[in-house]
């Protein structure tokens, strides 16, 4: 029997979250291999929206500008609408900025969006099918990475030592063995791993009913006439939904919601439904149509021995808001910067027991924001009469009415807060300073450096378009001690890091920044979140970096 390929990391799973774990591993330089059935991206949207944060990761790989390229066209303003029905009466429009102005930041832009000021990136609309290419692409140019599409994962055993897999290539049913130091379970909602290890989902569970119909039309911007935005919500009683702009030109999508959840959803005709919901026919190729439910699952455990979950094998979300995958590209950079720690021998045995410390109650935060946004979107519509697109005075008085309720509800979209405001609260591997915590606010970001925080950003040049220098440049391949000019040198410090063999540098804080970095020290780990700060020196420097490495128990 030959013997079993061996690498440090098997992931099995190849969408969004398991090929940025791919990425991540392979840039820090640790060997992986990746397994997925598919040979080829999926072929459905699914997730439509990376957050500032995602793009702030993918920043560091140097893919932000494929990224931009695959999203809807650059000089598109973002803007999501309420309407009856789609070439019906408009209700309320939401604005965002280009993905143009995201890059440029004019001054009258940056005076209209105070959420281009916490980040270098806003909200960027790409599909998953967009995405995974650009992923896949950049991972398979890494060469500590293997990727195996047209190869399913069987099944585990594990032991103290490591993991014991087999895999089958789909086309010739070959099967091979492999042996990992861990393995790591990116395989979606229904995972055949975290199910083989009996950890059970908490949260409210399975929720209403929803249809996704995938489209291609040249017809469908003309056809409704609101222009080029990213959501179209329809807000009638009979197609309560929304309309997603895939790429700008061709592809859309539609999501059919679903108040009732005993209704019936398996047999549909998706022109009478998408007939509907515009308002007028039009033509259309139908690509792909997908029965889902919302859900606002949490997994019990996070970790099982030398075996992790991670995106949707570990939570699963309400679309609205577009955290769910964002949410489980974090999971893959917190998780990627701590395998590559151990396996390089400076990380300590409590580093992996902090990934579940750390990302749990983030799923748990983030999957329970979903589930409320869902529930406001849910409460606005259940109240819609049909009488909302009626040209009568009591049409209009409840067009009034639900226009109100819309303004109110759509808040929701200001989300800045959800995706960069998030932080590590009672993490075995940060140091508190016993400082109050900041406000948690899911619309907008308290920038801060109170431990467990991302590292705030500021640009450190006369640069302020994407192109410049950001502080959050600084951070990546290992802890950085940023101090202010007048803080005394810290070689102690970072001798105390080097001597456990933990990479760390020194960078000084321009005087500009020094009130945002809040402290004179502020010591930031691999991911970008700060770990310890401090007015002086610490009394033991090598007790922090003991903790912060994982190393104290």
């Amino acid at each position: 029997m030959p013997s079993p390929i061996r690498t440090p990391v098997l992931i099995v799973g190849g969408g969004p979250v398991g090929l940025t774990l791919a990425a991540e591993l392979g840039w820090r330089g640790t060997p992986c291999l990746l397994v997925e059935e598919r040979t080829a991206p999926t072929a459905h949207p699914k997730a439509t929206l990376l957050g500032a944060r995602s793009m702030e990761y993918f920043r560091r790989f140097g893919i932000t500008d494929a990224i931009y390229a695959a999203a809807l066209p650059p000089e598109i303003n973002y803007f999501i609408t309420f309407s009856t029905r789609l070439a019906g009466r408009e209700l309320y429009r939401v604005t965002s900025p280009s993905i143009r102005e995201t890059i440029e930041r004019p001054p009258a832009v940056m005076a209209r969006y105070r959420e281009l000021s916490w980040s270098p990136y806003y909200k960027t609309q790409i599909g998953q099918q967009a995405l995974e290419p650009v992923l896949w692409k950049y991972a398979a140019s890494l060469p500590p990475v293997t990727l195996r599409h047209g190869w399913r994962f069987l099944d585990f055993a594990q032991d103290g030592e490591g993991v014991s897999a087999r895999i089958a290539e789909v086309a010739s049913g070959r099967i091979e063995s492999v042996r990992a130091d861990h393995l790591v379970a990116c395989d979606g909602g229904p995972s055949a791993i975290r199910k083989a290890l009996g950890i059970r989902m908490n949260g409210r569970g399975r929720m209403r009913a929803n249809v996704s119909f995938y489209f291609r039309s040249q017809e469908f911007l003309q056809v409704h006439g609101k222009g080029l935005g990213n959501l179209y919500f329809v807000m009638s009683p009979d197609s309560f939904g929304v309309f997603t702009a895939i790429d700008g030109r061709d592809f859309w999508n539609f999501q059919y919601y679903f108040l009732d959840p005993a209704k019936e959803t398996e047999h549909l005709d998706a022109r009478e439904v998408l007939t509907r919901a515009v308002g007028r026919p039009f033509e259309f190729e139908l690509k792909g149509v997908q029965h889902w439910h919302h859900h606002q699952s949490v997994a019990r455990r996070w970790r099982d021995g030398r075996v992790f979950l991670t995106g949707d094998a570990a939570h699963l979300f309400v679309p609205t808001g577009g955290v769910g995958m964002n949410t489980g590209i974090g999971d893959a950079v917190d998780l990627g910067w701590k395998l590559d720690a151990v396996h390089k021998g400076w990380g300590g045995a409590h580093l992996l027991d902090s990934y579940e410390d750390e990302r749990k109650p983030i799923a748990v935060r983030n999957s329970v924001i979903s589930a409320n946004n869902s529930d406001k979107i849910d409460m606005v519509m259940d109240e819609i009469l049909p009488i909302i697109d009626e040209d009568s005075n009591a049409g209009e008085a409840h067009r009034a009415a639900i226009t109100r309720r819309i303004r109110w509800m759509a808040r929701q979209f200001n989300s800045a807060g959800t995706h960069l405001g998030y932080r590590y609260v009672d993490s075995p591997v940060i140091v508190p300073d016993g400082s109050p915590e900041p406000p948690d606010d899911f619309m907008q970001v308290v920038p801060s450096t109170w431990p467990g925080s991302r590292a705030p950003h500021a640009w450190t040049g006369a640069d302020t378009s994407v192109r410049g220098h950001s502080t959050l440049d600084w951070f990546g391949g290992g802890y950085v001690l940023v101090r202010s000019a007048a803080a005394s040198a810290a070689d102690g410090f970072v001798a105390a890091l080097h001597a456990r063999g933990a990479p760390c540098t020194e960078r000084v804080m321009p005087a500009s920044i020094e009130r945002l970095y809040e402290s004179p020290l502020v010591l930031v780990r691999p991911d970008g979140h700060v770990c310890w700060r401090g007015t002086a020196l610490p009394e033991d420097p090598d007790a922090v970096a003991s903790q912060v490495t994982g190393h104290a128990a």
